[in-house]
């Protein structure tokens, strides 16, 4: 007989869940077995990915999904995030919440405000501004302070318009908003809202634009450095590995903002 301690003891000892990168350029297809994927392609054996090992897919156009294996993914709670291979996502699917959470229920009375948009404006500019300022410090402790003239530029670019050196690679772009909409799913919440007036919130866009500025903020010349043989992607998984508690505290902060808001409106 299992117990729930030795229940508990083979979960914690289960090696961690790993995202899955479907980026070849020659046409695949995607099937499912009872509890995994099959990845077929002309040539070579299928692969075999079972759903327990996954958090997250990362996929281009070039694989052709069967509506089992999405659906597989959807009860699994595995979000795919297809990519054009340029920087964009395309899509996403995450699986259906059977509750909503209090982060989701505050979330969506906060979009009942008619002027939501413009305090979401400014609690983004202050977490770009804090991923700016958290970036300098991580860089003046490893000897490598910022310009003052250029700090200031960097501000002025980033906080008011988005825009910041492009350093990485431009897919990167694209999976730091797989990264952002996996943390969501885990969270209860979806990747994108609708609130008054059908005006939208995209947050796993948001969410991934934060942590796409803070990566090219941070690499520098880590890219050119890639040993032969060392892909991009193992590269980022490696950044994001380190970064990825970056987006509960970004979370963590829009929750007490839409607490203040909704209390004041209230």
């Amino acid at each position: 007989m299992v117990t729930p301690a030795r229940r508990t003891h083979a979960a914690a000892a289960l090696p961690p869940r790993k995202p899955l990168y479907l980026l070849a350029s020659t046409p695949a297809r995607m099937d499912a077995g009872p509890d995994h994927l099959v990845l077929r392609r002309d040539q070579g054996a299928p692969l075999r990915f079972p759903l327990a090992r996954l958090c997250r897919i990362v996929c281009n156009r070039h694989v052709a999904w069967s509506g089992q294996a999405l659906a597989l993914c959807l009860e699994h709670g595995v979000p795919i995030t297809w990519v054009d291979g340029r920087g964009h996502a395309l899509g996403c699917t995450q699986g259906h919440q059977d509750e909503a959470l209090p982060f989701a229920t505050l979330l969506e009375t906060y979009l009942e405000l008619p002027d939501w948009p413009a305090r979401f404006a400014n609690w983004r500019a202050r977490r770009r501004l804090e991923t700016l300022t958290t970036t300098a410090q991580r860089a003046a402790r490893a000897g490598r302070e910022f310009d003052p003239i250029a700090f200031s530029e960097l501000k002025r670019e980033l906080v008011y318009n988005g825009t910041h050196p492009l350093v990485f690679p431009e897919q990167g772009q694209a999976w730091c908003e797989a990264i952002a909409i996996d943390r969501l799913q885990r969270q209860g919440l979806q990747a994108c809202y609708w609130g008054f007036g059908a005006s939208r919130l995209a947050l796993g866009v948001e969410l991934g634009a934060l942590l796409w500025a803070e990566l090219n903020l941070e690499c520098g010349a880590l890219p050119a450095g890639v040993a032969p043989g060392q892909s991009v992607a193992r590269l980022f998984e490696a950044w994001a590995h380190e970064h990825e508690g970056r987006l509960l505290l970004h979370l963590g902060d829009l929750e007490r903002h839409l607490a203040r808001e909704v209390e004041a409106w209230q």
